[in-house]
């Protein structure tokens, strides 16, 4: 449970305003003005000229704003403009892997918060209103209300955000704008997913939609219309205390759900519905006692190793992947130390590097992957940050 949720939204007494946060990249919470950009047109390539450098945004829960960093191939961040602020307490920074948006759900909002990329990488407000709202439409929507996490679909043309904290939560759909980012609500397309829904992926193959919801302990599944961005229920699956977050293997087999000490594996049906493999789904992230509370997941871009921040050990907890049965094993011990409150977990586009946005320490931890997965130690980069690091997201040219 990050400040957000424990004692947590209220940071320093207070967290009110958001801010970006450092460089880079809740177990139960309880992913603007011009950023100085002279285009607003997405890059041509990576780091908007067809090198090696991509982006990262990295939001911050104390201030309330998003920070734009460039990112090259050898991990290292740049600040790149100001800071620009968001709605209340970001919880999840969406960044389009091409480089034209950028999406931001406030936990302690109405709206999500939409950005263009500039070609230098800085951002321009979508909405010249403050903190961007891109939801809800005119005349508000009562369902939208503090929005968790979003996605993007793998066509770039859809956007599904999850909303609700501590209550019963909704998945919306909406189409992007690709011009502008506007979004625009898929008539029909709001289902329950539980309670405080926190965390939402899509399938590689851009066929299924998860919906790991922390307060019902369940991961929602969807497929989905891949022509009008349309989902349908194909069921839930229960038992996970405290389900945070999820994610799905490169080929599309299995799904990985995280929650209170473990990682749960699943099949993935023709239909998208979820099947616990046998004999064994669970594996744990205790490692003795260090490991408790994976909030966050990543998978490597190989598909050989994941990883999961967790926020109670202040570590990371590094499992390589049979890619045929699903099975997960810890590949290294003890598993290595973040800062405080490692809030999200992400690995960058080139597969060399991983960070953890670390809350608490107001930082963000980088370390090297070895070619096996594991982390390189005791060699970690700590890169102060505004307070509250709590999430990042990069471009993927």
């Amino acid at each position: 449970m990050s400040r957000l949720s424990i004692g947590g939204q209220i940071r320093r007494g207070l967290l009110m305003m958001v801010v970006v946060a450092a460089i880079i990249p809740m177990i139960r919470c309880g992913g603007g003005d011009n950023g100085g950009g002279s285009s607003s047109a997405p890059p041509p390539g990576p780091g908007g000229g067809g090198g090696t450098a991509q982006f990262a945004y990295v939001i911050s829960t104390v201030d309330s704003q998003i920070r734009a960093y460039n990112l090259d191939g050898a991990g290292n961040l740049t600040s790149v403009g100001t800071p620009i602020a968001t709605g209340l307490v970001p919880h999840h920074v969406n960044v389009d892997p091409q480089g034209s948006f950028v999406y931001v759900s406030n936990h302690d909002s109405t709206f999500v918060s939409g950005f263009r990329i500039n070609q230098d990488g800085t951002l321009t407000g979508i909405n010249p209103q403050p903190g961007s709202p891109v939801t809800p439409a005119i005349g508000g929507d009562p369902t939208e209300n503090q929005p968790h996490s979003s996605v993007m679909d793998q066509t770039r043309q859809f956007l599904y955000v999850v909303f609700g904290h501590n209550a019963p939560s909704t998945l919306r759909a909406y189409s992007i704008d690709a011009s502008t980012g506007a979004l625009t609500f898929i008539s029909g397309q709001s289902f329950p997913v539980g309670i405080h829904a926190h965390n939402i992926t899509i399938s590689p193959n851009n066929l299924f939609l998860y919906v790991a919801s922390e307060g019902s302990d369940e991961v929602h599944a969807f497929s989905r219309n891949t022509t009008t961005g349309a989902l349908t229920s194909v069921g839930a699956v229960a038992g996970m205390d405290g389900a945070s977050a999820v994610t799905v293997d490169p080929q599309n087999r299995f799904l990985y759900a995280s929650y209170t000490n473990a990682v749960e594996v699943f099949a993935i049906g023709n239909n998208g519905a979820l099947t616990r493999i046998v004999p064994t789904s669970m594996f744990s992230t205790n490692n003795s006692g260090t490991g408790s509370g994976p909030h966050a997941i990543a998978m490597h871009p190989n598909g050989q190793s994941l990883y999961t921040a967790n926020i109670n050990g202040n570590t990371v907890t590094v499992f390589g992947v049979d890619s045929n049965t699903g099975v997960l094993t810890e590949i290294q011990s003890p598993s290595p130390a973040t800062g405080t409150d490692p809030n999200f977990v992400i690995v960058h586009p080139n597969g060399q590097f991983l960070y953890t946005a670390d809350n608490v320490s107001d930082r963000v931890s980088q370390f090297t992957i070895n070619a096996n997965g594991t982390l390189v130690i005791p060699v970690i980069i700590a890169i102060p940050a505004v307070d509250g690091a709590n999430g990042i997201g990069t471009t993927k040219f």
